[in-house]
């Protein structure tokens, strides 16, 4: 999946402009980092030389403490595009030394691709979505982590450390950001006062043919099983029979299947409602913020929908482990965790961190939903063989 946006500078500028960070106001709940909207920075590798300077002195103002073992003078990435504030990976070079080179993907399958073709000795550190964890380990792609080496681990809530996609909670993974999908709309291409609250929503004749639905198996298949009412993890083939059924009949009322695009055309008034990940709604929001307002906004359905994590792992054959244990522990850091999520408009699994992040994002349902809305949601999760039940069904729904 593909959550990251390629650009913020709308918002940078609107709160540039006002000195503050401003409430979003966005109508229903969510957000999205991994995972953001969308990202085309995909195959390359980059170092971090010709970009925005670190601090001057990083230790001194994230309060980075010393580390008691030694690390390789060099960290290779493979990460989601547009991940980090300017000048964050340039302060973690300056406090240890290690020059840091960035590779990006377009999704977690890209990702495990190109590890499973060349080898996991490639990277250090990946940051696969929650579900992805699972299928690595169980690859034997990622190695555990050795958490004596990343003392800032216990700055995470519980709620991330204990997760379903970690066969053994907190040993092969770190979570990074974590965001959800749902409806993204633009208000101006909905016509009165439409109310959109329900994945319902997504079946209505009125929005014929300027509707669009993930170009994702899981995900979509999956809101059709919550509008049914089942979990978006069933290995049940009537239930997913029945999903499918509920998308083919959908898909004359359909624009497109999209992934890449929605955040552009809810900008330029080519789709509205669509089925996005948060992130990307957020970007769309702030670029057509105006006077304090935008068109764009964002719900998960009352049915529930996909609560996504991002989060750091060290590959199995890393040349570099030390380093990438060092970097887990500089973005867990609580300065730094913060740092990120006000900059990105997305949740923290920091806890340590809420101290320092804005009380407009804290606040705000659209990034931090309620406890009713929380239980609602659910991970994505590696399902083994009922795979196959749902590649079957998404192939007679492209194919109809």
């Amino acid at each position: 999946m593909d959550k990251h946006s390629t650009s913020r500078d709308g918002r940078r500028r609107f709160l540039k402009t006002t000195g503050t960070l401003a409430a979003v106001g966005l109508t229903g709940l969510a957000g999205c980092t991994g995972g953001s909207g969308q990202n085309d920075q995909t195959g390359g590798t980059t170092t971090t030389s010709g970009t925005t300077a670190g601090s001057a002195n990083p230790r001194q103002k994230y309060d980075l403490k010393e580390l008691d073992y030694d690390l390789e003078n060099q960290l290779n990435i493979f990460q989601w595009g547009d991940y980090w504030p300017d000048g964050t990976v340039q302060d973690f070079e300056k406090a240890y030394g290690v020059k840091v080179n960035v590779s990006n993907y377009a999704s977690n399958e890209e990702m495990f691709s190109k590890l499973k073709a060349g080898g996991t000795s490639q990277y250090d550190l990946v940051f696969p979505s929650d579900y992805m964890i699972n299928v690595l380990v169980n690859q034997g792609m990622v190695r555990k982590l050795n958490k004596k080496k990343i003392p800032n681990y216990g700055n995470l809530g519980k709620k991330f450390t204990d997760t379903p996609y970690d066969p053994d909670p907190g040993t092969y993974s770190a979570p990074y950001q974590w965001g959800t999908s749902g409806i993204g709309y633009n208000k101006e291409m909905l016509g009165g006062n439409a109310n959109i609250n329900s994945w319902d929503a997504m079946w209505n004749q009125k929005w014929k043919g300027q509707m669009t639905m993930l170009d994702d198996m899981r995900e979509t298949i999956g809101a059709a099983l919550k509008r049914l009412g089942y979990s978006l993890n069933t290995k049940d083939e009537a239930k997913i029979e029945e999903a499918k059924e509920m998308l083919v009949n959908q898909k004359s009322l359909l624009k497109t299947y999209d992934s890449s695009n929605f955040t552009t055309n809810l900008i330029n008034k080519q789709a509205s409602p669509v089925h996005a990940w948060s992130g990307g709604v957020f970007q769309a929001y702030w670029e057509t913020h105006k006077n304090g307002s935008s068109p764009i906004g964002y719900t998960v359905p009352k049915e529930g929908g996909v609560i996504w994590v991002d989060n750091g792992a060290i590959t199995k054959q890393a040349t570099h482990p030390n380093a990438a244990h060092a970097f887990i522990n500089y973005y867990l850091n609580a300065k730094i965790g913060a740092r990120i999520t006000n900059w990105t408009y997305y949740g923290s699994p920091n806890e340590t961190a809420e101290k320092h992040i804005s009380e407009d994002i804290l606040n705000n349902k659209s990034i931090y939903p309620d406890p009713k809305t929380m239980k609602k949601l659910e991970y994505i999760q590696n399902i083994g063989q009922a795979t196959q039940a749902y590649s079957r069904a998404w192939t007679e729904i492209k194919n109809a």
